[in-house]
C-alpha cells in the first residue's frame, strides 16, 4: 500500500483555542445593542426568539458532532443567537455531569409551549436515528435566518390568526372586541411603509465589488448596512469570515480550475454554514446541500455505505459543475443562484408565466418565486461584498481558522476506520472527521458482480500516511474475517444473525447500522466468515441467501375466506421494516389490490414488521431473491378458529371457554368470578358493560389453562310452568299408546322447569345434555327406567329440592277428570316386581331426564315383558 500525498483541504477541525476565545467576546459586544434592538424591532425579534428556542431544542436532539469541531460551530452566532450559543457549550465544561440523562431538557417558563422529545417521536413514527454529524440548522444558518427576520419581517409569514372564539379573534387583555365593520374585506396584511430617514450611502461607491455582477437593490443595501452598523451584524460576519478558512482555499482552487468566479464560495456559507456533515429536513446534505438524485447526476455516490455529498472535496467539484450548467442555461448569476435554491424547473415556469427573465423583477411579483429565494440571492451578494471589504465591515483583523492538511492511503474492502486510526496513531474521532463520506465507518463491500479488487482512498492526518500504509497489513491480519451477504426480500437483521450464527449487535457494529435502521433487499452487508465454508459455498450464500431454519413451523394467520386459482400456488411472505404494498406487488408479479383482498388489508395503511401475507403467485415463476414459505412449511390458522384461540391464548397460559349467564349476573360479577377486568370482558365479547344480561346469554371468557371446571350448581326451584317443559325428541323404543287417556296425562310437577340446559353450562363448563342419557334409557326398552332417568339427570345436574305437595282438593279434582294419581308405595313395589314402570317418589322426581315429560315416559313399552305403563 502506497501513501498518496494529499492536498491541503482546509479545516475539518479548528483549534479549540481560536474558537473558544472569540465566542465570549462576541457575546459581550452584542449584549447591550441586542437589548436595545429588541425594544425597537418588537414583533420581528419576538419571532426570532421563538425560532431560536425551537432550533435550540432541535439541536439538543441532533447527533453529536466530532469532538474536534464543536468550538468552531458554537462560536459563530451573533446577537441573541451568539449569547445563547456561547453559553450552551460553556456548561458542559464547568459541569461534566450535564451529559447525563435528562440534562438535555430545555428549561422553559411556566405557560410557554414545550419542545417535543425528538428521540421519542422517532420511536413512535418508526424512523431511524438521523445519519450525519448534525441535523437541521447550524449556528451559522440560524444566524442568517435571524438576520432575515430582523431586516425583513415578512420573511416569516404568519400561520394565520389566533384560535377563534365565538366567531371573533382573540385580542389582548383589555382591548376592544371587534364584532363587525361596514368596510369591505381587507386584503393581505401589509406593514405600513416607514418614512426613510436621511441616510448617507455614499460609502457604497468606495466598496470593492466581487467578481460576480451586483445590482444595488434595496435588499442588498439593507444587508450591507446591518453588517456595517449593527454590532450583531459585525459579530456574524466576523465569525463567517473566520470559519471560511476551513475550506476557502480548497474551494477557490476548484472554482478556478472550473473557470468560475471565486466568490461563489459564499453560496456554500448560505447553504450549509460551511458544515459538511449537515442534513436538511428535506433530505439535502453536505457543504453544498445536494439532494440524492442531483448528487448522483453529477457523479457522487450516495448509498448506505458512502455518501459523497459529505465529502467536501468531491462535492465541491460537483457543485462547480452544477453552477456552471445553470449559468450556461440562464445566462446570469442571479438566475443561476435562484435556480440552485428553488430548482431550475420551477424558475423556468415562473419566467414563462410572467414573461420576464429579470431576477429582480420576478422577485417583486406576486407568486413570482418563493420568499426564501427572493432573499437568497441578495444575501449571497452582500456577503461576497463584505468579504472583499473586511476593513469597512470591521473584520480586517480576523484570523482565519487554520487549514488542516491530510494524507491519503489506499485500502481494500471492509477496513474499519478504527483500524485506520490505530495504524495512523490517531484517535477514531479524528479519522472519522477527515472521512465523513464513509457513513458506515468502514470501506464498503465489493458489488456482487464486481471483478477484481477495488480500492478506496482514506484520509489520515498529515504526515501519518507513510506510517499508516506500513502498519495496515499487520493490523488487517488480526482483523476478523468478513464475508458479503446479499439481503433478500423478507429478511430482517435478526434472521440474518440467526442464519450466520451471530448477533444483531455484531451485524450493526460491522455495518454501521443505526438503531432502528432497517436493512432493505439488495443491500450488501458484512457478516462474520462462516467456519468450514469454502469459497464456492460462500458465493452461493451471497447470491441466494440461506434458508431460515426453525424446529417448529411458523404460525401463519389467514382470513376465513378461502381462495383458489388455477396455475397459482399459495405462499407466505413475512413483512420486514420498510416493505410497501407497491414494492411487494412488483417483485411477486401480483397487484396491490390482490394482496389487500387476500389478506383483508387497507390499501392506504402501512405494512408492519411481523405481519405475514398470504400470496397466490404463478407456479411457473421463481423468486430466488425473495424468502417465501410454502403451505407445507407453515402452520396455517384461520382467524377465529378453535386452533387460533387455542394457540394464541395458550401462549399466555389461558384457555377460551363459553359460559351461560345466570340469573342476577352482571359484567362486574362475571369479571370477578373469572379473574378478568370489566374492560377485558367488554373487549372479548364486543359488548358494552351497560347492556342487559339475560339468563341463558352466551359469553366468552379467557381463564387460566390450569383452572378446573366449576361444579354444576343446583337449579333454582320454581313453580312448574307447562311452557318450560321440553318434550323429548328421541323416538321411543317401544310402541306408544296414543289414546285419549295418554294424551290427557299431565306433566309431573317434579320435571325440571328450566329449559333443557344443564347447570354446568352456567358456569362455563362443558355442556352435556341429559337427552343422550334419555335416548340410551329408551333404547334399553325402559329397563329400570326410573333408575336410568335418575342416573342421566345426575350426570347433568345436581338433585333439586322437591316441590310442595299438591293440595287435596286439586288431587281429587284431577282424579275425577280421569287423571292417574300417584301410586302408593306398596303398589309401586308390586308394579316393579311385574316389570312395569313405576313412578318415582316425590324426592326422586327431579332426577328424571329434563327433556322428557312424564306422560311420554310412561307410554313407552319396555323391551322385555310388562306391557304398556298405565
Amino acid at each position: 500500500m502506497a501513501a498518496l500525498s494529499g492536498v491541503a483541504f482546509e479545516g475539518l477541525a479548528a483549534p479549540p483555542e481560536a474558537a473558544g476565545s472569540a465566542a465570549p467576546a462576541a457575546a459581550e459586544r452584542a449584549a447591550e445593542p441586542a437589548k436595545a434592538e429588541a425594544k425597537k424591532d418588537g414583533a420581528a425579534d419576538a419571532g426570532a426568539k421563538a425560532e431560536a428556542k425551537k432550533d435550540g431544542a432541535a439541536d439538543a436532539g441532533a447527533a453529536k458532532p466530532a469532538p474536534a469541531r464543536p468550538p468552531a460551530r458554537t462560536a459563530s452566532a451573533s446577537g441573541k443567537g451568539a449569547k445563547s450559543a456561547a453559553k450552551a457549550p460553556a456548561k458542559p465544561a464547568a459541569r461534566p455531569k450535564s451529559t447525563k440523562k435528562g440534562a438535555a431538557k430545555v428549561a422553559r417558563k411556566p405557560g410557554e409551549p414545550g419542545a417535543p422529545d425528538e428521540a421519542a417521536r422517532r420511536v413512535i413514527a418508526g424512523t431511524a436515528t438521523p445519519v450525519g454529524g448534525s441535523v437541521g440548522e447550524s449556528p451559522e444558518l440560524r444566524t442568517l435566518r435571524e438576520i432575515d427576520l430582523a431586516l425583513f419581517p415578512g420573511a416569516a409569514p404568519s400561520a394565520g390568526p389566533a384560535w377563534p372564539a365565538d366567531g371573533t379573534l382573540l385580542l389582548g387583555a383589555g382591548e376592544p372586541r371587534l364584532e363587525a365593520t361596514g368596510l369591505p374585506p381587507a386584503g393581505l396584511p401589509v406593514a405600513p411603509p416607514q418614512a426613510d430617514e436621511a441616510r448617507d450611502i455614499s460609502w457604497l461607491r468606495q466598496l470593492e465589488l466581487p467578481d460576480i455582477p451586483v445590482r444595488w437593490d434595496g435588499r442588498v443595501v439593507r444587508y450591507l448596512e446591518y453588517y456595517k452598523d449593527d454590532p450583531r451584524g459585525r459579530s456574524a460576519v466576523t465569525t463567517w469570515i473566520r470559519k471560511s478558512g476551513r475550506y476557502g482555499a480548497a474551494i477557490r482552487r476548484v472554482l478556478r480550475e472550473q473557470g468560475l468566479p471565486e466568490d461563489l464560495l459564499w453560496l456554500a456559507l448560505v447553504e450549509s454554514g460551511f458544515d459538511p456533515t449537515i442534513h436538511s429536513p428535506a433530505g439535502a446534505a453536505g457543504l453544498w446541500q445536494f439532494m440524492p438524485e442531483g448528487a448522483r447526476i453529477y457523479g457522487l455516490t450516495v448509498d448506505r455505505w458512502v455518501d459523497e455529498r459529505l465529502d467536501p472535496e468531491r462535492s465541491t467539484l460537483a457543485a462547480a459543475r452544477y453552477l456552471s450548467d445553470l449559468r450556461r442555461r440562464f445566462g446570469g448569476w442571479e438566475l443561476a443562484f435562484a435556480a440552485y435554491n428553488m430548482g431550475y424547473g420551477g424558475l423556468l415556469a415562473s419566467i414563462r408565466k410572467y414573461n420576464t427573465n429579470d431576477f429582480w423583477e420576478l422577485s417583486r411579483l406576486e407568486a413570482g418565486m418563493p420568499l426564501e429565494t427572493a432573499l437568497y440571492v441578495p444575501k449571497i451578494l452582500a456577503i461576497a461584498i463584505v468579504a472583499r471589504n473586511p476593513r469597512v465591515f470591521g473584520c480586517d483583523g480576523v484570523e482565519l481558522d487554520p487549514a488542516v492538511t491530510f494524507d491519503k492511503i489506499s485500502l481494500g474492502s471492509g477496513v474499519s476506520l478504527q483500524a485506520v486510526a490505530a495504524a495512523a496513531g490517531s484517535g477514531s474521532p479524528e479519522i472519522e472527521a477527515l472521512n465523513p463520506q464513509l457513513v458506515a465507518k468502514r470501506t464498503p463491500p465489493l458489488p456482487v458482480d464486481a471483478k477484481g479488487q477495488a480500492r478506496w482512498e482514506v484520509r489520515v492526518p498529515a504526515g501519518a500516511g507513510a506510517r499508516a500504509a506500513k502498519s495496515m497489513p499487520k493490523l488487517l491480519e488480526r482483523e476478523p474475517k468478513l464475508e458479503r451477504y446479499l439481503v433478500r426480500w423478507g429478511e430482517s437483521l435478526d434472521d440474518i444473525a440467526n442464519v450466520r450464527g451471530t448477533t444483531r449487535w455484531t451485524l450493526q457494529s460491522l455495518n454501521g447500522l443505526r438503531p432502528g435502521e432497517p436493512v432493505r433487499p439488495g443491500v450488501l452487508l458484512f457478516v462474520p466468515a462462516a467456519e468450514g465454508v469454502g469459497a464456492a459455498a460462500a458465493e452461493h450464500l451471497l447470491a441466494n441467501g440461506a434458508p431460515l431454519s426453525s424446529e417448529a413451523k411458523p404460525v401463519v394467520v389467514v382470513p376465513a375466506q378461502r381462495f383458489s386459482y388455477e396455475g397459482r400456488r399459495r405462499v407466505f411472505y413475512r413483512v420486514v421494516a420498510g416493505d410497501t404494498l407497491r414494492d411487494l406487488a412488483a417483485v411477486l408479479s401480483v397487484t396491490p389490490d390482490e394482496i389487500c383482498r387476500w389478506n383483508t388489508l387497507a390499501p392506504g395503511a402501512s405494512l408492519h414488521e411481523g405481519m405475514t401475507l398470504q400470496l397466490f403467485v404463478p407456479k411457473s415463476q421463481r423468486h430466488e431473491g425473495v424468502f417465501l414459505l410454502d403451505d407445507a412449511a407453515a402452520r396455517v390458522m384461520e382467524v377465529g378458529s378453535e386452533d387460533f384461540f387455542a394457540h394464541f391464548e395458550g401462549l399466555k397460559g389461558r384457555k377460551r371457554i363459553e359460559i351461560a349467564v345466570r340469573e342476577g349476573d352482571t359484567f362486574s360479577k362475571l369479571a370477578t368470578r373469572y379473574g378478568l377486568s370489566v374492560g377485558s370482558l367488554e373487549r372479548i365479547n364486543q359488548r358494552s358493560r351497560r347492556s342487559l344480561l339475560m339468563p341463558g346469554d352466551r359469553l366468552v371468557v379467557y381463564v387460566p389453562a390450569t383452572r378446573p371446571d366449576d361444579p354444576a350448581p343446583a337449579p333454582v326451584p320454581a313453580e312448574p310452568r307447562e311452557d318450560e317443559v321440553r318434550v323429548a325428541s328421541t323416538e321411543a323404543a317401544g310402541p306408544v299408546d296414543d289414546g285419549d287417556k295418554a294424551a290427557a296425562q299431565p306433566v309431573k310437577p317434579a320435571v325440571l322447569t328450566a329449559p333443557a340446559k344443564p347447570a354446568a353450562a352456567a358456569d362455563g363448563g362443558e355442556t352435556r345434555p341429559a337427552r343422550a342419557e334419555v335416548e340410551k334409557a329408551g333404547a334399553e326398552g325402559g329397563e329400570k327406567a326410573g333408575g336410568a332417568g335418575a342416573e342421566a339427570s345426575g350426570a347433568a345436574a345436581a338433585p333439586a329440592p322437591a316441590p310442595e305437595p299438591k293440595k287435596a282438593g286439586e288431587a281429587e279434582k284431577k282424579k275425577a277428570a280421569g287423571e292417574k294419581a300417584l301410586a302408593p308405595a306398596g303398589e309401586a313395589e308390586k308394579k316393579k316386581a311385574e316389570g312395569e314402570k313405576a313412578p318415582a317418589p316425590a324426592g326422586e322426581a327431579e332426577e328424571k331426564p329434563a327433556g322428557r315429560a312424564k306422560g311420554a315416559q310412561e307410554r313407552e313399552k319396555p323391551a322385555e315383558g310388562g306391557g304398556t305403563a298405565l
